[in-house]
C-alpha cells in the first residue's frame, strides 16, 4: 500500500501575500468588474472628445470621467493591497513565519491538521478527492481549493515521480499553471479523479 504524502506548512509573509493576490486576480478575477467599469468610462470620456468643436464642456466632462475611470479602480486596488498588509500583521507574518497547518493527501483524499492540532491523532477536517474544488500550481506553490472560497496552500517541493499514486501534471494557461492531481486506483480500476479551474 502507497504511503501518504505529509506536508507540515509554514507561511511567512511574501507566501500569505502571494497567495492572496493569487485568489483574488486569478482564482476570484476581481479585476473584471473594475475593467468593465473603466472600459465604459472611458468610451464616455472618448464621445465626449467628438464634441469638442460644437461644446465647449466637452472637455472638461471627459477629464473628469477619464479620472473616474482610471481612479476608482486604484483606489480600490489600494484597499485590496492595504487589507492584505493589515492582515498580515494580525497573523504576526512580517515578523517571522508560522506554521499554519499540516496537510496529508492518500488515496482517499486531503485530511488537514490545523496549527495547535497537528499532534492529535484526527485530522481537524477532511475532504475526500471527489469533493475538491479545483487546484491550481503555479511556479512556487499549489493552491487546493477545497470549495470556491477556501484552500489551503502547498508551498514545499514535491517529487510527483516519487509517489505511485499521485501525479502532479502542469499544464500552462494564460496566466497560470494548473496543477491536474490523477488518483490511480489500486483495484485495477482506470477510473482517475481530474481537478480542472473552473472555465
Amino acid at each position: 500500500m502507497s504511503q501518504p504524502i505529509t506536508v507540515s506548512v509554514t507561511m511567512d509573509a511574501a507566501s500569505f501575500r502571494r497567495f492572496r493576490w493569487f485568489d483574488l486576480l486569478q482564482h476570484n478575477r476581481i479585476w473584471k468588474r473594475p475593467l468593465v467599469f473603466a472600459a465604459i468610462l472611458l468610451v464616455f470620456a472618448g464621445v465626449c472628445l467628438t464634441q469638442l468643436n460644437t461644446r465647449h464642456e466637452a472637455g472638461l466632462l471627459a477629464g473628469v470621467l477619464a479620472l473616474v475611470a482610471l481612479g476608482l479602480p486604484a483606489v480600490y486596488f489600494w484597499n485590496c493591497a492595504h487589507g492584505i498588509k493589515i492582515f498580515i500583521q494580525k497573523l504576526g507574518l512580517d515578523k517571522a513565519a508560522k506554521p499554519f497547518y499540516r496537510l496529508q493527501l492518500d488515496e482517499t483524499g486531503l485530511s488537514i491538521w490545523m496549527a495547535g492540532e497537528q499532534d492529535k491523532a484526527a485530522p481537524s477536517r477532511q475532504c475526500d478527492w471527489h469533493h475538491i474544488h479545483l487546484a491550481y500550481r503555479t511556479e512556487n506553490a499549489i493552491y487546493l481549493y477545497v470549495h470556491q472560497t477556501q484552500a489551503y496552500l502547498w508551498n514545499d517541493s514535491l517529487d510527483a515521480g516519487s509517489v505511485s499514486y499521485t501525479h502532479l501534471r502542469a499544464h500552462e494557461t494564460d496566466s497560470y499553471l494548473v496543477c491536474r492531481l490523477l488518483l490511480e486506483k489500486k483495484k485495477k480500476k482506470k477510473k482517475k479523479q481530474r481537478i480542472y479551474p473552473d472555465t
